[in-house]
């Protein structure tokens, strides 16, 4: 049986230092009190709809103003988009890099963070960390981001990037 992918659409948006926004989920969201990225699952009403990109950042856009209360103008041109996927392949995401935010969040409960702090969070406990935890798929997200050539804090892209391989080391080696 070949599984039908659930694709989640996430994004990084950075202060002018390079630390990245996180949002607090809300007592009616699974996981409540953890940390994860804004944006979420594609809503899409027709398969035809899924056959045009725009429906990516159209999606990610409705996401961002739903649960933050930025409104960001409409892309121009599709961003850099870094995959993680669940293992067994049936749960899909993408971050995808929309650059520096000057205005704040009006909505939820939010945060600007470095990559060490990053770390924290991931390894904080379940109602106060980043979602699944250290080395997981939204880490990862998060951390592709901060490696991105995107991200302007060069510090923080080459932490990252430190932080990535030494994830992807420790997962071969489980298996």
């Amino acid at each position: 049986m070949i599984a039908t992918p659930k694709i989640g659409l996430f994004g990084g948006l950075f202060d002018k230092d390079g630390k990245l926004l996180v949002k607090q989920r809300g007592s009616d969201e699974s996981l409540p009190g953890d940390w994860d990225l804004p944006g979420g699952g594609v809503e899409v009403t027709s398969n035809e709809a899924t056959l045009d990109e725009r429906i990516i950042s159209e999606e990610l856009l409705r996401e961002i103003e739903e649960e933050t209360g930025l409104i960001l103008p409409p892309l121009q041109r599709m961003p850099a988009m870094y995959p993680a996927v669940i293992k067994g392949g049936s749960d899909w995401a993408f971050a995808i890099n929309l650059g520096i935010v000057e205005p704040v969040p009006t909505k939820g409960k939010w945060r600007y963070v470095s990559p060490a702090e990053l770390v924290d969070l991931a390894n904080g406990p379940l109602g106060n960390r980043l979602v699944s935890g250290y080395g997981k798929r939204m880490h990862r997200l998060c951390l592709r981001l901060f490696a991105s050539r995107d991200n302007p804090n060069p510090a923080y892209r080459a932490a990252a990037g430190e932080m990535l391989k030494k994830i992807q080391e420790e997962q071969l080696n489980i298996q």
